[in-house]
């Protein structure tokens, strides 16, 4: 682990962290230093003295103060933590082993580079007031660095604890215990930030380096099997986590510590010379022999820069910090309305790794501010804590004009019928209602009555989910739209949600993107079609797509009805368009009476998570509206919910979801789901195994970068490049990459290759291949959409048929409909394994009970929106399963989920038109 945080448990845990266990030290001490502003604040230099180091642990001060806290008179105070920075393993061989102490140096200042970041970005203190407790950020610490050269297990491995005291300076003087939280949110990115400052400090010390994933690096001309020969310590850690079903990738912080812990042994005598001949003996037998260390230590001395040179290409290097600053907020920028700044420096410094430092990086982010490309905003992460952040001009461009085109519509645009007209319209469609069974909603009446008689060019339906909007509302407003000579324009933000929307109103129904692009082939738009715009999820529209929609709108004379329910789940762009064009007074009607849930204490579970009320829900769950699974071991939890499913009877999974906040537990789940059916004999006995394509999560500017792609992905073309003799839909396979000239290597189905320049050309989607197996029986769905072959993401197919001989797979849809999918062919690749469902991809359906894996540890993927999106899913029955009720209920309780807008304010220039549930306050 390239950085850790873990706890210091006692003032005399201290005393370990100057046992001397580099062949450098004398005297048997291992080297040490204060850092930090706080130290220096305390007038702390130079080595750290042991007495006044295990004082402070203790939160004992000079001036006689004691920091703690007072329980049952008793003074408690944590000593600190302990934030442990370690080098690459092919660092610490070059410098341990092959005896390059310059690696040492560069560690060390590569180290307190990464001081210097958490001190600016996670020094803060609690303070209590009459309010409540406040966080305040102080900007300096207290930290005790010692710098330790071998593992546990006696590997080489160049570290440095850092250990940061319980303390920190308020703006008064007064000194005041550290909140902790913050350290661990920053730990990841502390990390990338030291290996791209170390990188970079590599690079100039004359080696070369080979870059991997979150800034992860090796120094070129070690070998794989050396690396690993000297990684015993990383080992141990990873089968501890892999005896759990967990990995580096999937664990959570607390869990990788935990592993650290339960695997360390104490540190014995340790004969350094006699170490040290060792690891060379062992690198010998390696191939990696005096010879050929001496070599690559001096070749790289020869390569390395000296101050001369490092003037020469000053000018370059800011030069790549401001092209590296731009790529980092169009990135971000294209997923967050507001990003921190932690985030836009970790990203800039990946995009330079091993070329810029940190410095040269903040550098250009100052001149961007200047520039304007880059706009300070307080930054909101999710547990509500404010922070530097930045948007960017494109989004507050966005959010601007979306706003004024929906001002610009009020009162300008013709209703669908006048007022008399509406209600008989209204009453004939509930009396209907009513005799199949269904009772109308006076939200339901009052929301349809307004949208025939709105002279407003958008109006908007904000429902909760189940409140039966598209049934009741959409379907007679567009009966009488049509009948009044309007064209009904029907269109979702995914094509399942459209299709759905379009079967409801007996429509044809396309997304918002393929909606949009049809208006812009328009070359003369015509503005006398009466036409009006159904939009369903509008929540999950970002700001750039609602922009692009009311814009095209207004130039048509359409109007526009946009329906959704901003409590979901937020758009995959950024900002939050639905939100906050009803907060600026966008004509809303509100639909809150919920009709979905068949079971009153489900309902009640639904309730309570739509007000963020997480312990209420799970009680309610509890009490009857399904239950919460509590089991400590995932495997454990996919295991009870596998049985859970499999038990279930074939008509009663089908009404049944099972969802996994991540695409990872969603595979995971999918094969303990498949195993349990295969155990009670649910699949054919023939099997079939082949490649499918699952879409990458890149954002358009990384896209245009080659350095983003991997071997093995694949790349289809949505555009013919007749110059390139490309064709539309055309797949290839990425052989190669040459990040340094920014080409990749395209390889064909024939095996013919192809240089490609991503920058300069080709409109891509980008895809990486994962292999399934299939047997009679699978349930299966779409990944993508397909109009040719009547193929949209999200519908539902079952396996009928496998055959090897033929590398067939024959499948019938949920629409009736027999298809044969050629397994080698990449257009019929787009399918995955149907059992397990993404919050995002659940959002939209209805099912009879709710399977749902909630873990607590989840901090980027569970919030009050994913619970409720999870429980409202269910008519009858919502399960959780979790590993800790307690920390998933902490945890949902600060994480709104909701996202931030760029705009600092919105002011509502007529309060008339405020959001309401009635026709009050409404100019019609």
């Amino acid at each position: 682990m390239v950085a850790t945080v873990s706890a210091i448990r006692s003032s005399g845990q201290a005393a370990t962290y100057f046992e001397a266990d580099d062949y450098y030290t004398e005297g048997g001490v291992s080297p040490s230093e204060w850092q930090g502003e706080g130290a220096k604040a305390l007038d702390l230099k130079g080595e750290v003295d042991r007495d006044r180091f295990k004082a402070l642990l203790e939160g004992k001060l000079t001036d006689g103060t004691t920091l703690g806290t007072n329980k049952s008179d008793v003074l408690e105070h944590r000593p600190g933590w302990d934030l442990t920075l370690s080098a690459p393993k092919s660092v610490s061989v070059m410098a341990l082993v092959a005896g390059d102490e310059r690696l040492v140096e560069a560690h060390a200042k590569a180290a307190s580079v990464t001081i210097a970041f958490i001190e600016e970005f996670a020094a803060e203190a609690r303070v209590r007031g009459k309010d409540g407790v406040e966080h305040v950020q102080t900007g300096n610490l207290v930290i005790g660095s010692f710098l330790h050269q071998t593992s546990r297990e006696e590997d080489p491995q160049l570290h440095t604890h850092n250990v940061i005291l319980n303390m920190t300076q308020d703006e008064g003087g007064n000194w005041r215990s550290l909140e902790s939280r913050p350290l661990y949110q920053i730990q990841k990115a502390a990390g990338e930030i030291y290996r791209q400052e170390l990188a970079h400090r590599v690079v100039r010390l004359g080696y070369k380096i080979e870059v991997g994933k979150d800034s992860n690096f090796e120094i070129k001309g070690l070998s794989r099997d050396l690396l690993l020969a000297f990684s015993e310590r990383s080992s141990q850690i990873e089968k501890h986590l892999g005896a759990r079903g967990k990995d580096r990738a999937s664990a959570s912080a607390e869990e990788k510590q935990i592993a650290a812990l339960d695997t360390r042994e104490a540190k014995g005598e340790i004969d350094r010379a006699g170490l040290v001949h060792g690891w060379r003996d062992r690198a010998g037998e390696l191939g990696f022999d005096q010879a050929k260390r001496q070599g690559l230590v001096h070749a790289a001395e020869h390569l390395a820069e000296d101050d001369r040179r490092s003037l020469l290409i000053k000018g370059e290097a800011e030069a790549l910090a401001h092209t590296a600053v731009a790529f980092a907020h169009n990135k971000l920028g294209e997923r967050q309305a507001v990003f921190s700044s932690v985030d836009l420096q970790k990203e800039a410094g990946r995009f330079a790794m091993g070329k810029v430092d940190n410095a040269v990086i903040r550098g250009a982010m100052a001149q961007a501010v200047e520039r304007g490309e880059l706009v300070p905003r307080t930054f909101v992460n999710r547990q509500g804590r404010e922070g530097q952040g930045y948007t960017t001009r494109a989004n507050l461009d966005y959010e601007q004009r979306v706003l004024n085109a929906e001002m610009r519509g009020r009162h300008g645009a013709e209703a669908v019928a006048a007022p008399i007209k509406a209600a008989e319209l209204v009453a004939t469609a509930a009396r209907s209602s009513e005799d199949q069974g269904f009772g109308w909603t006076d939200d339901q009446r009052q929301a349809t009555k307004g949208l025939l008689t709105s002279t407003h060019a958008v109006t908007a339906i904000q429902g909760y989910a189940g409140t039966a909007k598209t049934t009741t509302v959409l379907t007679t407003f567009a009966d009488a739209a049509q009948a009044a000579g309007f064209d009904i324009k029907a269109m979702a933000p995914s094509a399942s949600a459209a299709q759905t929307l379009g079967d409801a109103l007996t429509v044809p129904a396309v997304t918002v993107e393929r909606h949009l692009r049809l208006m812009e082939r328009q070359t003369e738009p015509k503005t006398n079609d009466r036409q009006i715009w159904l939009v369903d999820e509008a929540s999950l529209i970002s700001a750039r797509d609602m922009t692009r929609l009311l814009e095209a709108a207004e130039q048509r004379g359409a109007k526009t009805v946009l329906v959704g329910d901003y409590k979901q789940l937020n758009s995959v762009g950024a900002g939050a368009a639905f939100r906050q064009l009803q907060e600026a007074g966008m004509p809303t009607f509100k639909l809150e009476k919920i009709v979905r849930q068949t079971n009153e204490l489900t309902l009640e579970a639904v309730e309570h998570s739509i007000k963020g009320q997480a312990k209420l829900a799970l009680d309610a769950l509890d009490r009857g509206g399904g239950r919460v699974m509590e089991h400590s071991s995932a495997s454990d939890r996919m295991a009870a919910i596998a049985g859970a499913y499999a038990g279930l009877a074939p008509n009663e999974r089908r009404k049944t979801i099972v969802i996994d906040p991540s695409r990872e537990g969603r595979d995971l789940l999918t094969d303990r789901i498949r195993t349990a059916l295969a155990d009670k004999g649910e699949f054919g006995s023939q099997a079939i195994t082949m490649r499918t394509l699952n879409q990458k999560d890149m954002t358009k500017a990384e896209i245009m970068q080659a350095k983003a792609y991997e071997t093995g992905d694949v790349v289809i073309f949505n555009k013919a490049e007749r110059a390139h003799g490309i064709e539309r839909g055309a797949a290839f396979d990425v052989a190669r990459v040459d990040a340094d000239k920014g080409t990749v290597a395209l390889r064909d189905r024939h095996g013919q290759e192809r240089n490609w320049l991503p920058e300069s050309w080709g409109s891509v989607e980008v895809f990486q291949g994962q292999q399934r197996e299939l047997r009679a029986g699978d349930r299966i769905e779409f990944t993508r959409n397909n109009a040719a072959q009547a193929r949209i993401n999200g519908l539902k197919a079952e396996v009928t048929k496998v055959d090897p001989d033929q590398e067939t797979v024959t499948i019938e849809t949920e629409r009736g409909k027999t298809v044969t999918l050629f397994i080698h062919e990449a257009s019929d690749q787009h399918i995955r394994h149907a059992y397990v469902q993404t919050a995002y991809a659940a959002q939209g359906q209805t099912a009879e009970r709710a399977f749902i894996h909630f873990e607590s540890n989840r901090t980027n993927l569970i919030d009050q929106s994913v619970l409720y999106v999870g429980i409202s899913r269910a008519k009858a029955e919502a399960v959780i399963y979790t590993d800790d009720r307690d920390k998933l209920i902490r945890g949902i309780h600060e994480r709104s989920g909701q996202a931030q807008s760029s705009l600092s304010q919105v002011v509502n220039p007529d309060a008339g038109i405020a959001t309401t549930h009635t026709t009050k306050g409404l100019s019609m």
